[in-house]
């Protein structure tokens, strides 16, 4: 048998460095993700300062109404 010649390494699907994200879309993405904080945040503490006028409107006492901040968290 003849010897086997010497094989190369493997090739990579991608060959050079890896190219990141421009600096535009890398500021974009910040921006909109700062906007979806916010929002978060703004909803979380509407609804807060809403409890008292759901409580009595419901009829709720204090402790019952804990569990609307409790489900809109486990809900969003």
């Amino acid at each position: 048998m003849s010897p086997l010649p010497a094989l190369s390494p493997a090739g990579t699907l991608v060959d050079g460095e890896p190219k990141g994200l421009p600096r535009t879309r890398k500021l974009v993405l910040l921006v909109i993700f700062c906007l979806v904080q916010f929002l978060d945040d703004f909803n979380y503490s509407a609804l807060f300062s809403a409890i008292p006028a759901i409580e009595i409107s419901m009829g709720m006492t204090e402790s019952q109404s804990t569990w609307i901040l409790t489900a809109s968290q486990l809900t969003f």
